[in-house]
């Protein structure tokens, strides 16, 4: 636990991003060291003086969070510590710390991803391609979000299949609040997992972010659903970034031109695979 609070303390001050805390670890093995090094360089440069933490807010927080993870409410790790997800080290800035309602199974991932205004279509669409990844051997990861995140989330779940939902939440804000009985099943059987602190409630930036960690949690990604500039997009611009497999449905008959199944039209154009459901 004193690693783990170092790690959130470092990953909290003042000119520590994502980049830094990465090659802070990378150089002094352990949070506690690379925190006692920023701090001396904190006291030598009069533009990083400022440090977050004197903030009771940001001292609150972390006492909180820490609090929570030494109780076992939650589990977290740090950048290299094992435990976090060693599909995220691909990312040149990996999350600092990970937090996540029960150990991650080390498994094949495959993303499911999709619109949240989902179509009747992709309903069954969603079914399938779950049903042929898990036949497959894969673990689904989505985004616990409504639409096709949730109907891959519930399918891996009625296939007595590993599910990880990555949130763009903290892990005691359940949002959308529709699938709080969804998350209660993912507790018990697979896992729910966020780079926010607790206590983060939705806002508009973390979903994108959010996006990047499905794209390097999973082997292959599969778009269902998507128009175009939406967050699908995003993920699957992520894996082609991290050299995943991008694969995508074709749109279903009738739907060719429609507006709610242009990324697929465009993810075809540009070279990514067509998935038959099967």
């Amino acid at each position: 636990m004193r690693e783990f609070a170092a790690a959130l303390i470092l990953s909290r001050l003042k000119g520590v991003g994502a980049a830094t805390f990465r090659q802070l670890l990378e150089e002094h093995g352990l949070p506690s060291a690379a925190l006692r090094h920023w701090r001396r360089y904190l006291k030598t440069d009069p533009t990083l003086a400022a440090v977050s933490l004197k903030k009771a807010s940001t001292r609150s927080l972390l006492a909180a969070a820490t609090k929570l993870v030494r109780s076992g409410e939650l589990l977290g790790w740090y950048f290299l510590q094992p435990g976090y997800p060693p599909q995220l080290a691909d990312l040149g800035e990996p999350p600092p710390v990970i937090f996540a309602s029960s150990l991650i199974a080390q498994c094949r991932f495959a993303a499911v991803v999709g619109a949240r205004s989902i179509e009747p279509e992709a309903v069954a669409l969603t079914e399938s391609v779950c049903r042929n990844l898990i036949r497959q051997g894969y673990a689904i990861v989505s985004g616990g979000a409504s639409g096709v995140d949730t109907v891959a989330h519930r399918t891996a779940l009625d296939f007595g299949a590993y599910t990880l939902a990555v949130l763009g939440t903290g892990l005691d804000v359940v949002y959308p609040a529709a699938n709080a009985g969804l998350f209660t099943e993912i507790r018990k059987n697979g896992a729910l997992m966020t780079e926010l602190m607790p206590g983060a409630r939705p806002a508009r930036s973390f979903f994108p972010t959010r996006n990047r960690i499905i794209a390097a949690m999973a082997e292959t990604v599969i778009v269902v659903q998507a128009a175009d500039g939406s967050g699908s997009m995003i993920t699957a611009n992520w894996a082609a970034r991290l050299g995943r497999n991008v694969m995508t449905i074709l749109p279903p008959t009738g739907k060719e031109d429609a507006a709610a199944w242009a990324g697929n039209r465009i993810l075809l154009n540009s070279g990514a695979k067509p998935f038959f459901p099967g």
